[in-house]
């Protein structure tokens, strides 16, 4: 996310700023380090909100097993049809399930134990690793436009690699998946240059 956002902010001043690459770079910079603190902020929130609403569930199947034992047991019946089984096996395996409360809350309720601060600091560091590939090229040129074609391509290789690492753990065809990325990527950056090309005309920017 933070790679193609940051490419497509960098391309789209580029077509503005062609002789002012450092004012690229480091509106690259800015954009990149406020969304990756906010990117770290959101998760750090998500995920703990995920783990308080799972406490607060498991709170209520724990009262509700020691108040109304058959209001839990219908939840079980329910959650083993919703899975598939036939209606004599959900009630048989309710049965023996809800003997065991422990057992039958965490069929309940997904276990969720990441984490908050490791997950933002996680976070945040990718987002600001992926802002380093499409701005560096701007750093060390005196053009915008000689820096252009070197960013999408540390952007575009970038993109590959993390395809080939995604398709490589989860069993999806490396080729497939690394067309989609870089070709999704690449497309927003070329959209984003268009973009500012049209704002340079309509505001006369120089």
């Amino acid at each position: 996310d933070r790679l193609v956002e940051i490419l497509g902010v960098v391309t789209g001043l580029s077509a503005v700023y062609i002789n002012n690459p450092f004012l690229v770079a480091i509106s690259g910079i800015i954009v990149g380090v406020a969304g990756s603190l906010s990117m770290a902020i959101g998760t750090f929130i998500s995920v703990r909100s995920q783990r308080q609403v799972n406490s607060m569930e498991k709170r209520r199947l724990e009262i509700m097993f020691n108040v109304s034992k058959e209001k839990a047991k219908e939840e079980l019946y329910n959650k083993f049809k919703e899975a598939g089984l036939t209606e004599e096996t959900a009630k048989e395996v309710t049965s023996q399930i809800s003997k065991e409360k422990d057992a039958a809350t965490k069929i309940l309720v997904e276990e969720y134990d990441e984490n908050e601060i490791m997950a933002a600091i996680y976070t945040g560091i990718a987002y600001i690793i992926g802002v380093m590939f499409p701005v560096t090229p701007y750093l060390l040129t005196s053009s915008s436009l000689i820096a252009l074609p070197f960013s999408i391509t540390f952007a575009g290789l970038t993109l590959a690699v993390v395809a080939a690492l995604i398709a490589n753990t989860s069993n999806i065809p490396i080729k497939k998946k690394v067309i989609e990325m870089v070709v999704t990527g690449l497309g927003a950056a070329a959209a984003s240059y268009i973009f500012g090309n049209i704002i340079q005309t309509l505001f006369g920017i120089t």
